[in-house]
């Protein structure tokens, strides 16, 4: 496929076009993203593709043929290989081309289009997302370059701004709501083992709540978190004689269906009053709540939507600080995507980029915050400028060349 045929495009569903329950559909595990890569990189209007499906989006990034429809792409793939009719749900996807994917990325990357603002764990998930492209062999240049410059974003924001500094997450959010609404000789059952479950055990532990227990499929797993942090241990078929004097059930694993079902949580509630607060952060849902006591506290990724409402008010006064790294970074990725059009002015784009750097490094000392980032923004378009002459001579030298 020649590349100036190519665009760069991200097509998707996320928390905030869709409800769970649609997510869930179209959620991929390990398994199927790695199959996914496969199924879409064999077509031969795809030359790269990378995935990233969290509990709050599904998200797939393509460098394709430009008179390729990349939601028919993806609904091929959801009807042949998962047994879901995507047309029907087409009002869900949402689809950028060019730089405005670009864009798109970096701001999911620096926590910006999260349920959380500046929430930190995202960025682990596109790192790994990316590196499974990478080990499938499905990103192919345009893809590695668009990542890498995500990268940058996330780190530059994070260092230079709020967004991110009291590592935001769906689970520190979780924690706030269970030191607010328990007191700390609760007992709280955590289902799974993973990192959002360390993750709490480890703030509940912090803040002296010493009663938890442990419940996992794999009975050895829960015994280790146990151990560690002085609670019990159940597997997950007795999860009846967990849950009998629990006051919340916190539950994030990686099951397709419920682990929890109603009928179970009603028959223990009877005898006990318990639990209080249920607080359900995996996708698909683990824990059954439809018909359950109506007492009983229910949080799940629905909830936590509602909760965050007033939570960000601080964070978001950095938010013009992170739309200059965006914007700036996006003038660079499209100066680059350019530039693609000839391989020497592809050559001299990194060159020009290692120069500007290099000067803005022997520069820079001595100069306010608003002195060097006028002289950075100088810079760039100055050096854009000169790409964009020399891109127009180069250009013009080969018509001449072949009228010749």
């Amino acid at each position: 496929m020649k590349e100036e045929k190519l665009k760069l495009v991200v097509i998707g569903i996320s928390h905030k076009t869709a409800s769970i329950s649609d997510l869930e559909l179209f959620q991929l595990n390990k398994n199927e993203t790695g199959d996914a890569l496969k199924h879409l990189k064999s077509s031969n209007s795809v030359e790269g593709v990378a995935i990233i499906s969290t509990c709050n989006r599904v998200e797939f990034y393509l460098s394709i043929n430009k008179n390729t429809d990349p939601f028919s792409l993806i609904s091929t793939y959801y009807e042949k290989e998962i047994g879901i009719n995507s047309p029907k749900r087409k009002e869900l996807f949402y689809s950028y081309c060019g730089t405005e994917a670009a864009n798109h990325l970096f701001k999911i990357i620096c926590g910006l289009d999260s349920m959380v603002l500046g929430e930190y764990q995202i960025q682990g998930q596109i790192k790994e997302a990316y590196s499974i492209a990478c080990s499938a062999k499905t990103a192919d240049k345009i893809l590695h370059k668009l990542f890498h410059a995500a990268f940058r974003v996330g780190k530059s924001i994070r260092s230079k701004t709020k967004i991110g500094s009291g590592k935001q997450s769906v689970s520190g959010v979780a924690f706030q709501i269970l030191k607010e609404k328990l007191c700390k000789n609760d007992t709280i059952t955590l289902i799974g083992v993973n990192q959002n479950i360390k993750i709490i055990a480890e703030k509940l532990r912090a803040s002296g709540f010493s009663n938890l227990v442990f419940v996992n499929r794999t009975l050895y797993k829960a015994e280790k978190l146990a151990e560690q942090y002085s609670g019990r241990a159940y597997e997950l078929k007795k999860i009846e004689n967990a849950l009998l004097n629990s006051n919340c059930i916190f539950s994030c694993t990686g099951s397709p269906g419920y682990v929890v079902h109603a009928d179970l949580i009603n028959r223990i509630y009877k005898k006990t009053n318990h639990p209080e607060l249920i607080i359900d952060i995996a996708l698909p849902r683990d824990i059954e709540t439809n018909g359950i006591h109506r007492d009983i506290q229910v949080f799940d990724l629905e909830g936590l939507k509602i909760y965050l409402k007033n939570q960000e008010k601080e964070i978001a006064l950095d938010l013009p600080i992170a739309t200059k790294i965006i914007n700036d970074e996006i003038k660079l990725f499209e100066a680059w995507s350019e530039s693609q059009i000839d391989e020497a002015i592809a050559y001299f784009d990194e060159k020009f980029e290692s120069l500007r750097l290099q000067f803005m490094d022997e520069t820079s000392e001595g100069l306010s915050e608003e002195e060097y980032q006028m002289l950075d923004k100088f810079s760039r378009s100055f050096l854009h400028r000169i790409k964009s002459t020399i891109h127009q001579i180069v250009k013009t030298n080969k018509s001449q060349n072949l009228a010749s």
